[in-house]
């Protein structure tokens, strides 16, 4: 095969140039397909991320666009954020849309911050609800999300909680009188309403919401790539950020940034 290839140099150098040229190509063709897969685990949660929006929503749009900047590609995996949780502390998937806490803070780590969310209470239209301090939550009973962030105003040992699968189950219950107040994510529950329009008729959003929280992308510390995907992630997503698109794709959801 070599003295073939001898024989070719030295009888037409410019064949040999042109297949030493299509060689390199082939070899920058194979690399470029050669691009990694990333698993994502995430749960559906709307109007961020659920199988039932435009590519799975504006989380994993920004989060597949920024991805794919650094050179990588997504496997999407929706399931129930319980599993999510445990998949992701077990490396087995990063996990998109997670806020931080102090517990978290201890098993995963954490890329710059996708968007912003408010979270605070819902109520049945034309109550009167204070919730500057816990002790005016005292005495009623709180739907939350099995699982989900707690903010310090909710960390009271004497507050009474009702724990539901969902947000939406909790504002099913708040409109039957079941509960008090149902907390969760301010743009998640309107998007719960609207897609059910007789609770939309009984329950509202209570203004100003409590906390906002950064939603990010997070890997588990023990996920050898860990630091390398936040990297690379963080990277596409600045890109994002300096040509607009990360704004265009978070107004086109009516989120804002």
């Amino acid at each position: 095969m070599l003295l073939h290839l001898k024989s070719i140099a030295n009888a037409c150098p410019a064949l040999m140039r042109r297949l030493v040229l299509g060689f390199a190509l082939g070899l920058s063709a194979t690399a470029a397909l050669a691009v990694q897969t990333v698993a994502i685990c995430v749960g559906d949660f709307q109007p961020y991320n659920s199988p039932a929006l435009p590519q799975g929503g504006p989380v994993i749009r920004i989060a597949t666009e920024a991805m794919r900047r650094s050179g990588y590609e997504l496997e999407v995996q929706f399931m129930p954020w319980a599993r999510v949780l445990k998949d992701g502390s077990a490396g087995l998937c990063g996990i998109l849309g997670i806020w931080r806490n102090a517990e978290r803070d201890l098993v995963f780590d954490f890329s710059q911050a996708l968007l912003q969310q408010e979270l605070g209470f819902f109520a049945r239209r034309g109550a009167r609800h204070e919730y500057k301090d816990a002790q005016q939550l005292d005495g009623l009973l709180i739907g939350v999300e099995r699982g989900s962030y707690l903010p310090p105003l909710l960390s009271e040992k004497n507050l009474r909680f009702d724990p539901a699968g969902s947000l939406q189950k909790n504002l099913q219950k708040l409109a039957r009188g079941r509960i008090d107040l149902a907390f969760g994510a301010k743009h998640a529950g309107l998007a719960g309403l609207e897609r059910e329009p007789e609770l939309k008729a009984s329950v509202e959003w209570l203004s100003p919401g409590v906390e906002r929280k950064d939603t990010h992308l997070a890997f588990a510390k023990t996920q050898p790539q860990a630091h390398e995907l936040l990297a690379a992630f963080d990277k596409g997503l600045l890109s994002m950020k300096a040509d607009g698109s990360l704004r265009k794709i978070l107004a086109a959801a009516k989120l804002g940034e």
